[in-house]
């Protein structure tokens, strides 16, 4: 697979996976409190597309540099594609403030660590498909 192809599907998994956070949210802000309380749901749910972009920018050269993910690229993968979100949006506050507070902090690296662990297992297990080695060709030519 080409690195634009690899590049593209990186995002369209970090989508996907955004659809899936945004799908659960909803849906269980609907369940448990009432239809009207998914609202504010909806409303937050850009801010959140808005911190996956740089997650995708972030892990833009891992995703060129890792061609496949056979064997042990699979779970490097998988570790740096879920660290990334986290260790940026906990990163932000060290570097600005010299220190982390986990009752303010702790919502959106969690919110980060699911959507990087959607995002990396839908990208390895579609960059497994489209990867596959052909089988050689095993009919006789005389």
């Amino acid at each position: 697979m080409t690195t634009p192809k690899r590049m593209a599907l990186a995002f369209a998994c970090m989508l996907l996976a955004f659809a899936a956070f945004a799908l659960l949210g909803i849906v269980h802000a609907a369940v448990q409190f009432g239809p009207r309380y998914a609202r504010p749901v909806v409303q937050i749910l850009p801010v959140y597309l808005l911190f996956t972009l740089p997650g995708w920018v972030l892990a833009l050269p891992f995703v060129i540099y890792f061609k496949n993910a056979d064997g042990w690229r699979t779970w490097a993968i998988l570790a740096i594609g879920t660290a990334i979100g986290p260790c940026f949006l906990l990163g932000w506050p060290l570097l600005e403030y010299g220190r982390i507070t986990w009752q303010g902090d702790g919502a959106g690296a969690s919110m980060a660590l699911f959507i990087g662990f959607l995002t990396t297992l839908f990208y390895v297990l579609l960059l497994r498909r489209f990867t596959r080695k052909a089988f050689p060709n095993t009919s006789l030519r005389i």
